[in-house]
């Protein structure tokens, strides 16, 4: 089963497959390489790198069975966490079956920055940049700018 997120500000689209991975369970710490996930990819093969020296190789067998089932999961929340949403009901309701998501998230809305929006998030940089706002107050005016 697929589910397709779409980043809300730069409105790439991705699709994220949902359940059981089966790259991880054949190809392990490479499965988030493959996706471009360098921080899934250095904690598996971290992990892997441990588990082989403690057991042998046995420990990394049981690991890519057990993370399988949840690297999915992990990697569909990291989208979430970068303002990625699902592309419509449907697949909202696709995480929502195998509760990747919560019932509070909101599908992708298709809407185009003004030019207002955009020299609002500039100004609100520019004071980021200059120190006179923090981190959090920046992003919390971005999400209300932006509707996220």
């Amino acid at each position: 089963m697929h589910a397709l997120l779409t980043n809300q500000l730069t409105h790439q689209t991705k699709q994220v497959k949902v359940g059981f991975s089966w790259t991880e369970f054949f190809f392990g710490s490479l499965s988030p390489l493959f996706r471009g996930d360098f921080k899934w990819f250095a904690i598996l093969f971290i992990v892997n790198i441990l588990l082989t020296s403690f057991t042998l190789g046995f420990g990394t067998l049981i690991a890519h069975i057990a993370i399988a089932f949840f690297y999915n999961q992990w990697y569909t929340k990291d989208l979430i966490e970068k303002g990625f949403r699902p592309q419509s009901e449907s697949d909202k309701n696709i995480l929502l079956s195998k509760q990747y998501v919560n019932n509070n998230i909101k599908p992708f809305q298709n809407s185009s920055m003004n030019n207002n929006d955009i020299n609002s998030i500039d100004k609100l940089k520019k004071l980021l940049d200059d120190g006179a706002i923090t981190q959090e107050e920046f992003d919390d005016k971005k999400k209300e700018i932006l509707n996220l």
